[in-house]
């Protein structure tokens, strides 16, 4: 998959207001309040969400019953249909597909967010004990745009930003006490294809089942339905002859319902998406999930503990948050180099890149997919370990020696990767392909926030950086 990433942000605005004001937004007040009907003329909005971190936050689910657009004048436009429960923090420095509307052309002054339960787990300072806690929440959190934005017959995109940072209260001993939500929101327009990246257009490594799967015909593109693993609306991929298909798939005919997949795909000029990539996870009997490594057993490991940050496929009950034992002794890993998607990302460096069985390691997210005999409880044995994106922030300090050692990043103190692996700062490797996002350079003592790989030679971590950006 490639690594295009995006980064954000145009606006920082929240306000968590009570039920009433929920029921007004949503069309139970005067005339002015009442939900727009779809009218003749309408372009396609796509809605992503992604995370602002908190440092010492492992897992963050929220539930999203509803978002409105606001029009002038107070009508309101739903603009997601089925309610979700989304897991945030594996979104951080990047965002996520959430809806695909057809929405009416108009002005529009801003967006109204229904949020339900919240699920955070997190590091306590002192401690590598994971803590769950549980808020169960009614709110509407109004988001006003920066200024007003006119939707007409051209796609448009929403970034959302849940600043889990921001939300979170915590009390002297640094212990979650409370939850207050804060979104930002970003609006733009969709890039040309070989320019995007998530926050303009591009959709990079949406897993999901697949549905409703249609033959070309009659002048139609052949095309599936995605049903996206970590939450939202199913949407519509089209499929050409550049679309690559790979990890099982050699082509479009080899899709099935139910298949577990991993798509890439750009946005048209019209606001429909064309799949780039798309790769089989497991078949419909499979099962996956993502998450942290806070432990490992054994040299080459043979099994590992991780905490379990995204949904989960044919899970006993919902596993979020919680520990996985995982049994990896006859796992394939699935090395970084071995993986054309990433082959861009690994160029050039001064070491090199390895993902097996004796460098994964503690701090590093991955994802494990098995086959299934039932249901996955506390417990069960990997087929394929692969390494995936992560975000870690910190304060730029000297460059490191090397062409493309590019500095060091030392991390905060209650960042959980310091907690858990006790490595107080990583060399960031900046290559050709790494992408800078609202800034123009790296300066010494300036706080950023890397999303990339994270490597680990037995000794050192080491971080190479998709996306570089200001938090």
């Amino acid at each position: 998959m490639s690594n295009i990433r995006f980064i954000r942000r145009l606006a920082t605005l929240g306000l968590a207001l009570g039920l009433a004001l929920a029921l007004v937004a949503t069309g139970c007040g005067g005339a002015g309040n009442q939900t727009t009907t779809m009218t003749t003329s309408s372009a396609k909005v796509q809605i992503k969400i992604g995370d602002a971190p908190a440092d010492s936050v492992l897992a963050f689910e929220v539930g999203i019953t509803r978002a409105d657009l606001v029009q002038q004048g107070g009508a309101t436009v739903n603009v997601l249909k089925t309610p979700v429960e989304i897991e945030l923090t594996h979104l951080a420095g990047t965002v996520g597909p959430l809806a695909l509307a057809d929405v009416p052309a108009g002005t529009y002054t801003g967006v109204t967010v229904a949020v339900s339960n919240v699920e955070v787990t997190y590091l306590p300072p002192g401690s590598t004990s994971p803590v769950e806690k549980t808020f169960a929440l009614n709110t509407t959190v109004t988001v006003p745009f920066t200024s007003a934005i006119t939707i007409s017959n051209q796609p448009t995109i929403l970034n959302f930003e849940f600043n889990v940072a921001q939300s979170l209260v915590f009390d002297m001993s640094g212990n979650v006490t409370d939850l207050k939500p804060v979104f930002t929101v970003s609006v733009s327009t969709v890039a040309p294809n070989t320019e995007q990246d998530e926050e303009s257009g591009h959709v990079e490594d949406a897993v999901g089942k697949v549905s409703n799967i249609k033959q070309a015909s009659g002048g139609t593109a052949a095309s599936f339905d995605l049903t996206p693993q970590s939450g939202g609306s199913p949407q519509t991929f089209s499929v050409d002859a550049k679309t690559e298909f790979g990890d099982g798939l050699a082509q479009f005919a080899d899709l099935k319902d139910g298949m577990l997949v991993e798509v890439d795909a750009v946005t048209q000029t019209d606001g429909t998406l064309r799949a780039t990539d798309v790769e089989m996870m497991e078949a419909s009997n499979g099962m996956e999930a993502d998450g942290i490594v806070i432990a490992t057993t054994g040299s080459p490991v043979t099994s590992l503990n991780m905490l379990v940050q995204d949904d989960t496929e044919n899970v006993a009950a919902n596993m979020l948050g919680t520990t996985l034992s995982v049994d990896v002794s006859n796992a394939m890993f699935k090395s970084p180099m071995n993986d054309s998607g990433f082959s861009p990302l690994l160029q050039g460096l001064p070491f090199t890149p390895k993902f097996d069985n004796t460098t994964v390691a503690v701090g590093q997210r991955i994802q494990v997919n098995g086959a299934s005999t039932g249901q996955m409880q506390d417990s069960f044995s990997a087929n394929e370990v692969r390494l995936q994106q992560q975000a870690l922030t910190g304060t730029v300090s000297p460059a490191v020696s090397g062409s493309n050692a590019t500095f060091s990043l030392l991390l905060d103190a209650d960042s959980a990767f310091v907690k858990l692996t006790k490595a107080s700062s990583l060399n960031v490797y900046q290559v050709s392909s790494t992408k800078l996002k609202d800034i123009s350079s790296i300066a010494q003592g300036m706080k950023v926030r890397v999303r990339g790989l994270l490597l680990f030679d037995g000794t050192n971590y080491q971080f190479v950086a998709a996306r570089i950006t200001q938090p």
